[in-house]
């Protein structure tokens, strides 16, 4: 489940990597601007322990002003 697409449960991983593609466009412009806005997703199972992972990429470009 993402905290940006309310009630919507996903099962299928595929479709999971797209929303997160989508959502990244969404908040960070289609050139990936760097933003402070985090994407929040729940993984629900009966199967695996409590984890929580943060994804910290490092920056790859420099931010240029006008750019989104």
């Amino acid at each position: 489940m993402f905290k940006d697409i309310p009630g919507k449960k996903f099962k299928d991983f595929s479709e999971v990597k797209s929303k997160i593609d989508y959502l990244t466009d969404k908040v960070a412009g289609k050139n990936k601007g760097i933003v402070d806005i985090p994407l929040v997703l729940s993984i629900y199972s009966k199967d695996t322990p409590d984890l929580t992972l943060v994804d910290l990429p490092g920056i790859t470009r420099i931010a240029l002003k006008g750019s989104d």
